[in-house]
């Protein structure tokens, strides 16, 4: 038999990127959070320390945030923050991979000394020690 007074369960707000939206007004106390995202904390400080420590730093300030955003409940600006953290880890990495591939380009092609000594005689100051 069919019940014909059956509703679906409402459809939690979205925002326009795909993202989940926390709605100001809390209708009960049984609402599911969504999932915690990934904070990217230890793969930051990895990007750092091996990689790219600029790049690296920032990655490690968005990645911090990610947790505190969620605990209070902003569940998209946390969100967003470890979208972040995620995409200044991996400019670091990036970065740190192609810095390491040139440097290993010039010692294999044997280029690194005059390389090395044509940047010391550009950015010279004028003063010969």
């Amino acid at each position: 038999m069919e019940d014909n007074n059956f509703t679906p369960p409402p459809v939690p707000p979205v925002d326009g990127r795909g993202g989940w939206q926390a709605s100001p007004v809390r209708d009960s106390s049984n609402d599911i959070p969504p999932m915690k995202p990934n904070n990217w904390l230890w793969q930051s400080i990895v990007a750092t320390i091996l990689c790219c420590i600029v790049f690296g730093i920032v990655g490690i300030v968005y990645a911090a945030k990610v947790d505190s955003l969620y605990y209070k409940g902003q569940y998209y600006e946390a969100e967003r923050a470890a979208k972040k953290a995620k995409m200044w880890t991996l400019i670091a990495v990036v970065v740190g991979l192609v810095y390491i591939a040139v440097t290993v380009s010039w010692y294999l092609t044997g280029n690194f000394p005059e390389q090395l000594q044509e940047i010391i005689e550009n950015s010279a100051s004028g003063y010969n020690f």
